[in-house]
């Protein structure tokens, strides 16, 4: 029989979890960084500006999610460090500003940074650990973050660093349940436009902080640059897969190997399954379109067997 890993929720809602404005070191004032997303079709926007969180109240429909970006250096060189998201569950309108200082390693740790934030009540994200040259065992051995930036427009834009698929799969290795985020950054200093290139998509009744994070709590949402991820669970020995039109569907799994389809020449994948070998701890889907854009599941953790 057929069970989906996704809720029965009602409605998919679309935001970006990271974004800068002048407000501290970005180039797009608040204002119109919420006007742009609004008017792109975003339903939900977190602006994370360093180390403070400001009252934007909701403008055109869109939700705002109160949230910042925290960070501690690493070296006085800081070609070293770690930045955090943190997202409240709160209405903006509800929210008072809040500014912490940047804090250098000799102050807290990074592991006291995020057991700080959880106290707060925060949703946090490991933000572009490869932009930040975190090394993979300073990342593995933290604890308390919710969910990694596994792209990162901004990151990616600036020197190809935007990228954290090997950290995540580390984290989920080591049996850690952290989710995957796409994001924009939004600092506007590339060439490029580091806008609208990265984002999830959550599955929920309702479109107010309280609810979104409720969802990405539970791993209720998928991340995206494109690729529409319509369902995907499992059916007897079989994990099923459905997505819009992709070149190829990647089956990521640990211990075990996963698998790799193509499309064949002229062709397109939406519908594609994987046959379970047993001992599965984790299984993620990664879907790559013909543009090269990419779409990721979030893990389902509890695949043993085959039975």
């Amino acid at each position: 029989m057929k069970h989906s890993f996704f809720s029965d929720k009602k409605y998919w809602f679309k935001g970006n979890t990271h974004a800068h404005t002048t407000r501290t070191d970005g180039t797009c004032p608040p204002d119109k960084q919420v006007q742009d997303y609004s008017e792109r079709g975003y339903d939900f926007l977190a602006i994370t500006d360093h180390n403070v969180v400001d009252s934007y109240q909701e403008k055109k429909g869109i939700c705002m999610l109160p949230g910042w970006e925290r960070d501690v250096r690493h070296n006085e060189e800081n070609t070293s460090c770690i930045h955090v998201i943190g997202l409240f569950p709160a209405d903006a309108c509800s929210m008072q500003v809040k500014e912490k200082p940047r804090y250098a390693c000799n102050e807290v740790t990074d592991q006291e940074l995020l057991d700080e934030m959880r106290e707060d009540g925060e949703f946090v994200i490991l933000a572009h650990p490869h932009w930040s040259r975190m090394l993979p065992e300073e990342v593995t051995k933290l604890d308390g973050f919710q969910a990694i930036e596994v792209f990162n427009a901004g990151c990616e834009c600036l020197m190809h660093a935007g990228r954290a698929d090997l950290y995540w799969d580390m984290l989920l290795q080591e049996g850690k349940r952290i989710y995957g985020i796409a994001c924009d950054d939004t600092h506007g200093k590339t060439e490029k436009s580091d806008r609208f290139a990265g984002w999830i998509m959550v599955h929920e009744d309702e479109c107010t902080a309280h609810s979104i994070i409720e969802a990405m709590t539970r791993g209720d949402f998928y991340a995206t640059q494109g690729p529409e991820i319509l369902d995907w669970g499992r059916d007897g020995n079989e994990v099923y897969f459905e997505c819009s039109p992709c070149a190829e569907v990647h089956f990521i799994t640990y211990p075990t190997r996963g698998t790799s389809i193509f499309a064949k020449d002229g062709e397109v994948l939406t519908k594609v399954r994987y046959t379970l070998k047993g001992g599965e701890k984790y299984v993620r889907v990664e879907c790559i379109d013909e543009k090269g854009k990419s779409g990721w599941t979030n893990p389902f953790f509890s695949i043993i067997n085959t039975k």
